[in-house]
Order: C-alpha cells, then sequence, then structure tokens
C-alpha cells in the first residue's frame, strides 16, 4: 500500500499508522498481503493446469480489492 486510503497520504513501509491522520493501517495492510498472495496462488494454480482453482483464487482477490491488475488477471484466467 503506497497511500493511505483515507487521506492518500503517501505511506512509509511498516508503518501502521497513517502519518498524516493517525489511521491504523493494520487491517487494509493485512487484506493487501491477503491479495497478494491470491494473486501469486492462482497464477500458480493456472500455470499447473489447476484451472477452478485458479479462477476460485483471482475472483476472491477481485473481491477483495478491485484493481487494474487484479482485474486484468481475472479476465486472462476466466477466458482461458
Amino acid at each position: 500500500m503506497e497511500r493511505c486510503p483515507i487521506c492518500k497520504a503517501r505511506l512509509k513501509t511498516d508503518n501502521m499508522l497513517c502519518p498524516r491522520c493517525q489511521t491504523n493501517l493494520a487491517i487494509p495492510m493485512q487484506v493487501e498481503l491477503q491479495v497478494q498472495h491470491l494473486y501469486v496462488q492462482s497464477i500458480i494454480q493456472f500455470s499447473e493446469g489447476h484451472l477452478e482453482m485458479a479462477k476460485k483464487m483471482v475472483t476472491e482477490a477481485v473481491r477483495l480489492k478491485r484493481d487494474k491488475f487484479s482485474l486484468a488477471l481475472f479476465g486472462f484466467i476466466h477466458s482461458s
């Protein structure tokens, strides 16, 4: 996470509080890590030919974080 989702301040790594608004970012950062894990696992599952598992994982990633990368990965895996 590069910016605070509340005030958009630039964040420093490993800081659980926003330097500007003091929002606790522990949960959003955990979600970010979970999404990254789901990306990697969906790509691995796809590369090993487990298409249904890859679809399930990328769908969960999109549910947690809807951004350009997750939507592109979703579209790629679901079109295969």
